[in-house]
């Protein structure tokens, strides 16, 4: 059963990937904006839509088989490529990847950040990662099993404990457990829903653009604290819906265009090899780039950009896309 293609949603890959990448590779970014928290929970609405659209429509399958055509369908585009960056971490040595890499390879990376009490060098990116496979192993049982009527008010629900939950860790690690993710991937999830699509996205762009508005100013003018980091992660979240909401409905004009450009949609479609490798990156460079540590900051930004964009496009080439082109012959 295949979905109809939405082409803007590439665009707005490509979109987050990039704040994540520069909030990764340029200094202080993060004091004008948190460009690596707004990209990843655009990706968690993305996935929180894409996700429970293609269980909506699996719903004339019988559980079992639905169950089986979605995690096949994951699974090849999700682990071979993971598993592969992960092992030529491990086999170059970029640390810490082989001292904590049971925590990896099972998808516990989040959990293993949120114990340490701290970010962890090249791994950390991977936090986001495992909440959404932690996501994917729970959600097909409540989409296939919940009624459209019954699944509404629960993804609100859901979306409520996001908030409480960042606030009763109120930690530097209160964002990576799937609890406090909810209220992006439960976003994405009502744009799915024929019943609350619409409302949803017009709460993003009446609710969510001015709550993230006044959060960033708050935070540029020096004000923080959980309450604060909170505000601002909502308004990330319901903004995000209203991009994505309108992204699915095709944005028209120039920003329509630019989402949709060749380049742009490129970008998205090797989105999530980019991430996986853009962390490894500057210790991979730092290593064997002579003068790399000592470059001007400008400068190795663009060394890195260069770099994880190549990597991930020969992976996307020769790599994954092969791999993608069993889906529809294994999910049969």
């Amino acid at each position: 059963m295949h979905s109809e293609r939405l082409p803007q949603l590439d665009g707005l890959r490509a979109l987050a990937v990039t704040c994540v990448m520069a909030f990764h590779f340029i200094p202080g970014i993060d004091r004008i904006a948190p460009l690596g928290s707004i990209g990843v929970r655009l990706f968690f609405v993305i996935s929180g839509f894409l996700i429970t659209r293609i269980l909506l429509q699996s719903r004339g399958l019988a559980l079992g088989e639905a169950l089986r055509r979605f995690y096949i369908r994951r699974s090849l585009r999700i682990f071979p490529v993971f598993y592969l960056v992960l092992a030529l971490a491990a086999l170059i040595n970029i640390g810490p990847v082989r001292s904590t890499i049971g925590w990896h390879v099972t998808y516990l990376t989040n959990v293993y950040l949120f114990e340490r009490g701290a970010w962890h060098g090249s791994i950390s990116h991977l936090w986001s990662l495992a909440v959404e496979e932690q996501f994917y192993l729970v959600w097909p049982f409540v989409v296939l099993w919940l009624s459209e009527r019954r699944l509404a008010p629960v993804i609100v629900l859901l979306m409520c404990l996001a908030p409480i939950s960042r606030i009763a860790i109120d930690g530097p690690m209160n964002s990576v457990l799937p609890t406090s993710c909810l209220d992006s991937l439960g976003a994405g999830a009502l744009l799915a829903l024929p019943a609350t699509r619409d409302a949803m996205r017009r709460a993003g762009s009446m609710i969510g653009v001015p709550l993230l508005a006044g959060a960033l100013a708050l935070r540029v003018g020096g004000a923080g604290g959980v309450e604060l980091e909170v505000m601002l992660d909502l308004g990330v979240s319901l903004s995000a819906a209203w991009l994505v909401g309108s992204a699915a409905r095709r944005f028209a004009g120039g920003f329509g265009r630019l989402l949709e450009l060749r380049s742009v949609s490129y970008v998205g479609s090797i989105s999530y090899g980019l991430y996986l490798f853009h962390g490894f990156m500057p210790y991979a460079l730092g290593r064997y780039v002579p003068g790399f540590v000592d470059m001007p900051w400008p400068e190795r930004a663009v060394l890195l950009t260069a770099a994880t964009v190549t990597v991930a496009s020969i992976s996307w080439r020769v790599f994954e896309s092969p791999i993608l082109k069993l889906k529809d012959r294994l999910a049969a």
